[in-house]
C-alpha cells in the first residue's frame, strides 16, 4: 500500500515538474512570437510614415503613382518575409508545447502509474 503512496506522491512531483519546465519554455517561444509581432508592427509604421511623407512632396501624378507602387511592392514583399519569420516561430512553439508532452510526463504515461495488484 506505501508502493502506491510513493508511487501517487512521485507521480504529483513529475508532473509539477513538468508543468513548471513546459511553462517557461512555451512562455520563451510565445515571447518571441510577440517580440516579432512588435518588431513588424514598428516597421510597417514607418514604413507607411515614409511613404507618406514622399506622397506629400509629389509634384506629378505619375510620381505619386510609382511612390504608390513602390510603397505596395516593399510592403508586399515585407509582409512575406514576416509571414515565412511567423511559420518558423509558430512551428518552434509547436515543437516545444509537444516536446513538454513527452517530459516528465510522457515518461510516466509510457511507464504506467497504478501497477497491478498481482506484482
Amino acid at each position: 500500500m506505501t508502493d502506491y503512496f510513493d508511487s501517487l506522491q512521485q507521480y504529483g512531483r513529475d508532473r509539477f515538474e513538468a508543468a513548471t519546465a513546459a511553462s517557461a519554455s512555451l512562455a520563451k517561444e510565445f515571447g518571441s512570437v510577440v517580440e516579432e509581432s512588435q518588431n513588424y508592427s514598428k516597421k510597417s509604421f514607418e514604413d507607411a510614415q515614409t511613404y507618406f511623407k514622399k506622397l506629400l512632396t509629389v509634384k506629378t501624378v505619375d510620381e505619386a503613382v510609382k511612390a504608390h507602387t513602390s510603397f505596395l511592392d516593399a510592403a508586399r514583399q515585407d509582409f512575406i518575409d514576416h509571414a515565412g519569420k511567423y511559420g518558423d516561430l509558430y512551428f518552434n512553439f509547436a515543437r516545444t508545447l509537444l516536446k513538454s508532452g513527452n517530459g516528465a510526463g510522457g515518461k510516466i504515461a509510457n511507464e504506467g502509474f497504478v501497477k497491478s495488484k498481482s506484482a
